[in-house]
């Protein structure tokens, strides 16, 4: 897991970051692989290239800039259920005209430029499903020959499940995506990959409903300033590569106070960590701590998690939950935002980077956290998308030059939504300033920088839940957390499943061939 964290060229891109009233910090993500990331004048050195828009306006088209498709239609299946906890429809359509809403009319210059660029008509159609039924209203239109559409925008765990049935494009060593430009998150789109030569999952800058909907701590800093005189006191550990789950699980254990006085634990007290139960919330936890849940060769997978590295995983997950210092009993999300808003907790789980729109009115400022990680040994932090966090892929009903008509279209969609709908995400949505030299810059670009290992949030479902629900998450909430009795109970049937999902992509790939 993991990926090359603070790269400078993200430094110039997101060029610093602060927050107009507050010190918010936020996320967003890359594809780490950006070894050569300084050698060209894009945007991510539009300081250094010129102080003139022309000039990167002039160095970015150029490779399409003989493309014309005289008006063909580029369709979208845009995905605006409101079930689910995130929804990315407004950064793909828009309202589709102006309402002097920043994030709003930025996605509408894009479109238009896109379309103007490309001399394409974009069109959308909408898909309105309930989580569980995404996979399969998707499966049946691409089924039934060719769908009205030729992109579809929808949750990770459909998608993936979608894509090992054969019924996603293999976007596989394609020549159009420039996967070393921060508008592709290449790591999170290798790590989605079973097998060596398929690669069906898009995940980047346009599909921003992965960075919107990315797993954040939230904390207040007004109360690490009175506890341990420095508002920055976690921002620094953080920036050390410091920032554990031993740490997090001290200093929440250090914040319980019996506020109301009544000698036990209740909703009236103080914590150090307040969030909804024990199942979504410790996916990030989870997660972040670097667990290689399945081994890759050329062409098989195997489970490659059962070993003292989980173990202690779950125990540091038991003892985070189980703290004096942390309620998990908080009954829904919008009880979780008051009990924080209203300085009952230190620390916050269970919300998006997105999230940080609602807590605009807030008089104190509010920091915001990648998880902690399992050690310091470990490399680099993981930050976590959710299960229903959208992503993009392509029908595998679409061939040949139409594909190729496809990838450039979401090319320039990614490259124009990193120069445009990006700065205003951040500015609007997430309420953060550029400006130089601000740590909170520099936590937006770790957070970015860190979006890596989305394999188990994605394919948990596929595999019958037995990478986080059945051997972590269940027994943690169950106060039963023996590792090797729930994984030896659930290893059989995984493992079946396992091995369908392997075939499924290997008779995909060999038919391909």
């Amino acid at each position: 897991g993991g990926s090359p964290q603070m790269k400078k060229s993200l430094s110039l891109i997101l060029a610093s970051v602060i927050l107009a009233c507050a010190a918010l910090t936020s996320c967003s993500e890359k594809a780490a692989d950006e070894t050569t990331a300084d050698t060209t004048p894009t945007t991510a050195n539009a300081e250094t290239a010129a102080d003139t828009e022309t000039e990167t306006e002039t160095e970015e088209p150029d490779r399409f800039a003989g493309v014309n498709y005289g008006g063909k239609k580029f369709t979208v299946y845009t995905s605006v259920d409101t079930n689910d906890s995130t929804n990315g429809d407004a950064f793909i359509r828009g309202t589709g005209e102006y309402t002097g809403e920043a994030i709003n009319d930025a996605v509408y210059d894009r479109n238009n430029k896109v379309m103007d660029l490309l001399g394409i008509t974009l069109d959308f159609v909408e898909a309105n499903y309930d989580y569980n039924a995404a996979a399969n209203q998707i499966k049946v239109q691409i089924q039934a020959g060719d769908p009205a559409w030729n992109t579809v925008v929808n949750d990770i765990r459909a998608l993936a499940s979608l894509s090992s049935g054969g019924f996603i494009a293999n976007i596989y060593n394609n020549d159009i995506l420039d996967m070393e430009k921060k508008y592709w998150y290449a790591d999170s789109m290798r790590d989605l990959m079973f097998l060596d030569g398929g690669m069906y999952l898009l995940v980047g800058d346009y599909f921003t409903d992965a960075l919107s909907s990315c797993h954040t701590l939230y904390a207040n800093e007004e109360i690490l300033n009175n506890v341990y005189g420095d508002e920055n006191y976690v921002n620094k550990m953080v920036f050390d590569g410091t920032w554990t789950i031993d740490k997090m699980t001290k200093i929440i254990g250090e914040n319980y106070t019996d506020t109301d006085g009544d000698g036990k634990k209740s909703n009236g007290d103080t914590y150090g960590y307040s969030c909804v139960g024990m199942w979504a919330p410790a996916i990030p936890m989870l997660v972040g701590q670097d667990i290689s849940f399945v081994n890759k060769t050329a062409d098989s997978v195997e489970f490659a998690f059962n070993n003292e590295h989980s173990i202690t995983a779950l125990d540091n997950l038991h003892s985070l939950f189980y703290s004096d210092g942390t309620i998990s009993s908080i009954s829904d999300i919008t009880s979780l935002r008051t009990f924080f808003i209203n300085k009952q907790s230190l620390f916050m789980g269970y919300n998006r980077l997105g999230d940080l729109s609602r807590f605009r009115e807030v008089e104190f400022p509010i920091g915001v956290l990648p998880y902690p990680k399992f050690d310091e040994n470990q490399e680099n932090y993981i930050t976590t998308l959710h299960d229903t966090s959208e992503i993009g892929a392509i029908p595998s009903t679409v061939v040949g030059d139409e594909l190729n008509f496809v990838l450039t279209c979401l090319e320039v969609l990614g490259r124009e939504t990193s120069k445009s709908v990006m700065p205003a995400f951040y500015e609007d949505g997430l309420k953060v300033k550029y400006a130089d030299g601000q740590d909170d810059a520099k936590m937006v670009d770790l957070i970015h920088d860190s979006i890596s290992s989305p394999f188990a949030v994605a394919y948990d479902s596929t595999l019958g839940n037995f990478l986080l629900r059945n051997v972590f998450l269940d027994p943690l909430a169950n106060n039963n957390i023996n590792f090797a009795s729930n994984y030896d109970r659930y290893l059989k049937a995984a493992t079946k499943l396992l091995d369908r999902t392997t075939d499924g992509f290997k008779s995909i790939l060999e038919a391909q061939q």
